[in-house]
């Protein structure tokens, strides 16, 4: 498993599962599954995430997001959110 990752998810595929997130560090997307997500819940397109990355078995040579969590926003005193 890699170290901490962070990205936005760029295309969603509710109805058949799967996802893909813009890496920050690369520009890239990666593959994740529902599977991968804490909660195994989907999230919306533009959703800020963290996330591990892990060989896909399927794919030989490639990664895919596990551990895939939202960024929470942050609280700033005064403002409503």
């Amino acid at each position: 498993m890699t170290e901490l990752q962070f990205g936005t998810l760029t295309r969603c595929f509710p109805d058949k599962n799967f996802f893909f997130i813009r890496d920050d560090s690369t520009g890239k997307d990666v593959f994740t599954h529902v599977s991968g997500f804490a909660g195994k819940v989907g999230l919306p397109k533009g959703t800020r995430v963290r996330f591990h990355l892990v060989a896909n078995n399927r794919r030989g040579g490639e990664f895919m997001a596990v551990d895939v969590e939202p960024i929470p926003a942050p609280i700033v005193p005064g403002v409503r959110q």
